[in-house]
């Protein structure tokens, strides 16, 4: 056994000539020898008997030998559990009637279709309106002024042709007409004067976004019944007197209970004399004096 070198001074530790050890040699891959982890480079006369991935094509073939993906699933259209699907060629696609308004094909260049966003546009042959909610609804006529102005008998002939298609067809019929000129007081009453001896009604909008806006509340309230926009009449007592007593001028509803609650009925409030009325709580001199005006005035100026 050979003697190990040791150092005194530095309390009996190895030098640094006991610590070093001898480095194993580098074994190094000969670059000619074909590697068993790379099929690319296994050649068909090679002595090493490996199974090729399928995936990893070889040098000499090229990358079109790869699988497409409807020749690796080719095999599912053999099975019981393929279904193949139905074509249906030359189909259009199916609208909802109930949010689409038919289009007349002359207005397909009117900028105001840009404009519509909440309902659908169907451009059909043979309408004779511009614009069909349904078939017996509404029907629109568009107008511009300014094209009024260049074309004046344009109106008047469009309104005929509708009435001779059918006169009781449409259940509204409905001009819109846009405001594209400043100067239209005048253009406006021949428009207003052709469109209702013809038993339409006139729409006027300042905008294509207004126009649009419109075409859309049609279609949104064409089987709508005309009570939505009537004026609530209620049926009661108290709401009855109190629109009745509040139109009075400076007289509120709080004045109305105070009355009615002191006289009991509206009768016997008319028939009230100033003294009983100036005796009310909130009711000051100018109250009572357009109250007895109003009470006292007769119904039939004479």
């Amino acid at each position: 056994m050979e003697d190990k070198p040791v150092d005194f001074a530095n309390g009996g530790a190895p030098t640094d000539d006991c610590l070093q050890r001898p480095s194993s040699p580098l074994v190094v891959a000969d670059a000619s020898v074909p590697s068993l982890l790379d099929s690319r480079k296994v050649s068909s006369t090679t002595d090493i008997s490996i199974t090729q991935p399928r995936y990893l094509p070889l040098e000499n073939e090229s990358t079109s030998s790869s699988l497409k993906f409807s020749e690796a699933f080719a095999h599912l259209r053999k099975t019981s559990s393929y279904v193949a699907p139905v074509l249906q060629e030359g189909r259009a696609p199916m609208r909802d009637s109930a949010a689409t308004v038919f289009v007349n094909r002359r207005q397909k260049g009117n900028p105001m279709l840009k404009a519509v966003r909440n309902v659908g546009l169907e451009f059909r042959d043979g309408l004779v309106p511009d614009y069909v909610m349904e078939e017996s609804s509404c029907c629109v006529l568009f107008l511009s002024v300014r094209y009024h102005l260049l074309h004046n008998s344009y109106l008047d002939e469009r309104l005929q042709s509708v009435r001779k298609d059918d006169p009781t067809r449409y259940k509204t019929k409905v001009v819109l007409c846009f405001v594209d000129v400043d100067d239209n007081e005048v253009a406006l009453r021949e428009i207003n004067r052709v469109t209702l001896l013809s038993d339409f009604t006139l729409v006027l909008a300042w905008s294509w976004l207004e126009a649009a806006r419109y075409l859309e509340t049609f279609k949104a309230y064409e089987n709508k019944s005309a009570t939505i926009i009537k004026e609530k009449i209620e049926a009661e007592f108290l709401p009855k007197a109190s629109d009745v007593l509040t139109s009075i001028r400076s007289v509120n509803k709080t004045d109305v209970i105070t009355l009615l609650s002191t006289f009991g009925t509206v009768k016997g409030l008319m028939n009230a004399s100033m003294e009983e009325l100036s005796l009310c709580p909130g009711l000051g001199a100018k109250k009572v004096r357009h109250l007895l005006e109003t009470f006292q005035e007769p119904f039939m100026k004479q």
